[in-house]
This record gives C-alpha cells, structure tokens and sequence, in this order.
C-alpha cells in the first residue's frame, strides 16, 4: 500500500466518520490481503468491528470469501461502512462487486473505493482496469448508490515519492439510498434472475505469461499472455514482439489450480527452431523457479504450485536478429 492510498483513506475516515466515533459501527476492508499495509489502523478501534475480508487467506484477512461476486458470508444490509483500495482494478468484473456493495450496506451505509487512473500494468493476479471519477460514478448509478464524492488526484504532490504520485488515485464516496420495500423486493428479483440467465464465470481463466529478454532483466512491459482452460491438454502458441531477445526466456503461470504439466515447450520462428522439450531428459534443461516445484515424472514437466507465483526458465538462446519473430509454443493442462 503506498502512502497517498493511506492517506485518502484517513481523509474519508476523517471528512464521513468524525462524530460517529461511539457508534458500533461494522466496517468491511474489501481486499484486506496486508502485503505492504493495510487500512487496520484507521479503523480497528472500539467500538467500531473493522473486518478484513479478501479472497485468500493471509495477514490482516479476518474474513475469506469463497466467492468473488456472491458474498454469502455477508448478510444483506449488514455492513455501515465498506472500503476497499487497490482492488477495483484487479477484479475482472468490477460492476458485480458493486452490486455486492450495495446488497450489503444497510441503508444510509457507506462505501469508499480507491482504484488507480494510470500506472504501469501490474498483474496480482491480474490487472484489469484503470479508472477516473466519471466511470465511478457510473458505477455506483449503476447499482443504485447516490454519489457524495468522485474525484480523480491528478495533481503530484512533493511530500508523496513516485510510488504513490505514479497512480493518480480516484476516489469514490458513495452511500446506499434509503428504498422502498417494492424497490428493495425488485432490486432482490433482478439479482437472483440476472445470476440464473447469466451465470458469473467463478473461476479465474489460467494465464501463460512468457517475459522476453536481451539482458537477463524482465518486466511486466517486455512480456506477452495467453489464457488456457484447466484440465484438458491444450497446444498454446504464443508470438513474441519483433526483436524479442529470450536471454533468457520467463513463463510465468497465474491462477493455476494445484499442478501445471507440460508436455512440450518449443521456441522458433517460421524457419528455424531454437529450442525444443519433449522427455523428461529435455526438461532437465528447464530451471523451476518462484512459487513451483518440480515433480519427478517419466514423460511430461509436472510443476506442483505452491504460492502466486510460479515461474520457469529457458535456457539463454542465440537468437538470429535477421529471422522471422519468435514463437512459444506449448502444450500443457491445468490440474486440481
């Protein structure tokens, strides 16, 4: 978490909750996950009820949900205050989980989100979206909520160093309009129908994201995705950008279920192959590395995964600048 988030976060505990102070508030952190801080301090004092809530066990997570977008741990109506920061643009489907805020923020309750307008793309897992005021405003006319505060800071301000001046925070304040019951009985009906007739899909799609390099050192910019499905074999091929050197080559693999086998990796252009892994002997030539442990197996690269991020090495090629871009290819499933 980087200092200005903190800091606007404060302000709207300062600005909306000054004189509430003795209230038994329930406050929800959504994407609570503390990794380099957390909210807790502005809100963890008596007799508020602060709870961290996120979809993976880990620190300052009181709460795991088991869903991304129906929050059945949550009863409808039964939060005063949800925050969230830093999440928004990392949820694929951003407009269903402000429809899970509105569902479970008591009347009058309110919400302050912080997402980022710009910033380099930064996958944890993913990186989806990056949002100025208008698009939280429209979100929250969306599910219903009434606006007291969309703003973006575009201003860099020198008491902030450039990780937290890089993002340009948006920021919404918006609070949960008191319905009647027929709107409340139709809001309920259209929830419950629009998840029979439109299925939310709860599994995050598996990425393959390959790092290119001419010096050793890999970056988000110098790296190319593709989606796989889980547990069928699937042949993945993966075009890399004209002049991408694979000194050495990175294959990173994102929401993985338990295994990821790999049956075989080759790299080459239209005319000449660079690299290519079949057998088991092959593989030896691939160094494990992050989050993945290899285990032994007679035919295909089998990686146990072990935490977000598991990665592999290729061994350092001699890549022709004259030739034709380069190619990934890889065939492979994902595992329970």
């Amino acid at each position: 978490m980087h200092l200005s988030s903190y800091d606007r976060m404060a302000e709207f505990c300062r600005e909306y909750l000054t004189g509430r102070e003795n209230e038994k508030l329930t406050i929800i952190d959504l994407g609570s996950c503390d990794y380099n801080g957390s909210y807790r301090p502005i809100f963890d004092r008596k007799p508020w009820r602060y709870v961290g809530v996120d979809l993976t066990p880990g620190k300052n997570v009181d709460l795991v949900l088991r869903e991304a977008y129906h929050w059945r741990e949550l009863e409808s109506e039964s939060v005063d205050v949800l925050v969230s920061g830093q999440t928004f643009e990392h949820t694929e489907f951003l407009w269903e989980t402000i429809l899970e805020i509105t569902r479970v923020l008591k009347p009058a309750g309110l919400c302050c989100i912080i997402a980022p307008a710009t910033g380099a793309e930064h996958r944890f897992p993913v990186d989806c979206w990056r949002i100025y005021s208008d698009g939280f405003r429209a979100l929250a006319r969306y599910a219903g909520l009434e606006v007291l505060f969309a703003h973006t800071h575009w201003e860099e301000l020198a008491k902030y160093d450039d990780d937290s001046n890089k993002w340009h925070e948006s920021v919404l304040v918006a609070r949960k309009r008191e319905e009647p019951l027929g709107q409340k009985i139709r809001r309920r009906l259209f929830d419950v129908t629009r998840r029979w007739l439109h299925p939310i899909p709860q599994k995050l799609e598996a990425v393959i994201q390959v790092y290119y390099a001419t010096d050793g050192a890999h970056s988000e910019e110098a790296s190319v995705t593709a989606g796989v499905n889980d547990n069928s074999w699937q042949n993945v091929l993966i075009p890399l950008p004209p002049g991408a050197g694979a000194r050495p080559l990175r294959i990173d693999f994102m929401h993985t279920r338990e295994f990821v086998e790999i049956e075989k990796i080759t790299v080459g252009t239209q005319k000449k192959s660079y690299f290519s892994a079949a057998t088991s002997a092959d593989f030896d030539q691939v160094t494990v590395a992050g989050d993945a442990a290899r285990i032994e197996h007679p035919e295909v690269l089998r990686l146990r995964i072990t935490g977000v991020d598991p990665q592999i090495y290729l061994p350092i090629l001699q890549i022709d600048p004259e030739e034709e871009r380069l190619e990934v290819e890889l065939r492979l499933r994902v595992l329970d």
